[in-house]
């Protein structure tokens, strides 16, 4: 295990130096920016966010790079928080493809499948935080869904009490 968590650490190492080089980090994190735009692509195929626009070629806009994007018809108060957050799932994928994966092609001694395995895990790890872009989105969706969770938590602790 302790193998493993260190061939971890050094691919996200990597991607992290590379992402001063804009376009090593567009190459070499490619797998992480497609599966943190599937994320998004997939939830809102599920909330009906309505998808419209499945881009993953970097852009240039002013002095900035923009590395993929999915455009949505359909972002409501409801939706847009949880297809914004979407790429939050790719750590409970990374952990299941560290335990599931990376731990037993170790310890069966399949180094090169192990390497490849713990790079495609920090990819999704390195790739799941929302960008700026996803936070803007997510805005009054995430403040409703906040505020929905404490009047939810508040009954549910009044009527456990007695109290309503």
């Amino acid at each position: 295990m302790i193998a493993s968590c260190l061939i971890l650490t050094a691919w996200l190492g990597i991607l992290l130096l590379a992402q001063r080089k804009t376009f090593s980090i567009a190459l070499l994190g490619f797998p992480g920016l497609l599966l943190h735009e599937l994320m998004h692509l997939l939830v809102g195929l599920i909330l009906l966010a309505r998808p419209v626009a499945l881009n993953l070629w970097p852009q240039r806009q002013g002095h900035e790079w923009h590395f993929g994007s999915v455009s949505f018809t359909g972002l409501n108060l409801v939706n847009a928080a949880p297809v914004a957050y979407a790429p939050l799932l790719l750590l409970y994928a990374a952990w299941l493809f560290f335990h599931h994966t990376l731990l037993p092609l170790y310890q069966s001694e399949q180094y090169g499948l192990w390497a490849l395995s713990a790079y495609l895990s920090a990819c999704a790890i390195f790739y799941s935080p929302p960008s700026s872009t996803d936070l803007k989105v997510a805005g009054w969706s995430t403040l409703f869904w906040l505020t929905l969770c404490g009047i939810s938590a508040w009954l549910y602790l009044h009527f456990q009490r007695g109290l309503l």
